[in-house]
């Protein structure tokens, strides 16, 4: 099933500054938290890495369909693990205030049905699409270098550890009932036996 993603931001940089920068598409890892590499593979094709669920690296080709000056970038992944096309609009809001658009789809998420529910589990692709951009508006209105925006978590890793946190409280509070209802289960048993099922039961 198709999931798509949208978001917006505007810059205070004039629209020919965040157009060219965004033009490059190797630029993209500079801002954008899970894509590792987009490398130039021809006049209008890129080589795209990103860190994909599971832990794993997904790889594509894509194509650039679309390129207006100061106004429109579009893409389609051509070949590769995910299939995937986006689009980035660029509004002259003032003459030094850009307003940047993206929508992105995707089909056929890596691992079926169950690697979409996991990925929605763990992550949020709204937004981590946000935080992308809100790292973009940042270097570009000169707040944060490169170096520092990449270094910022991922809003899907900072969603997977409160989710990770979360397992871990509610096993702790399993075994904490599990105990107990062995302590209670046993009040009317000698001490000695107590001790020794309890210890059985807990380790």
């Amino acid at each position: 099933m198709p999931q798509r993603v949208e978001g917006s931001i505007e810059i205070e940089a004039p629209v020919e500054r965040v157009y060219g920068y965004w033009e490059n598409l190797e630029n993209l890892p500079s801002f954008m938290s899970n894509v590792e590499e987009v490398r130039s593979t021809g006049p209008d094709t890129t080589r795209w890495r990103v860190k994909g669920p599971f832990g794993r690296t997904l790889e594509w080709e894509a194509r650039t369909t679309q390129r207006e000056r100061n106004r429109a970038i579009a893409w389609n992944s051509v070949e590769g693990q995910v299939e995937t096309s986006g689009q980035v609009r660029f509004i002259e809001v003032t003459p030094n205030r850009t307003r940047v658009e993206v929508r992105m789809n995707y089909w056929d998420p890596p691992g079926g049905r169950a690697g979409e529910v996991f990925s929605r589990v763990v992550s949020d692709p709204k937004r981590q699409l946000e935080q992308d951009l809100r790292n973009l508006k940042d270097m570009l209105e000169g707040r944060v270098s490169a170096e520092e925006a990449r270094r910022r978590p991922a809003a899907a890793t900072v969603q997977s550890g409160t989710v990770a946190g979360l397992g871990a409280v509610l096993v702790l509070l399993g075994a904490a009932l599990v105990l107990f209802l062995v302590l209670r289960g046993d009040d009317k048993k000698p001490k000695e036996e107590r001790r020794f099922r309890i210890i059985l039961e807990f380790f």
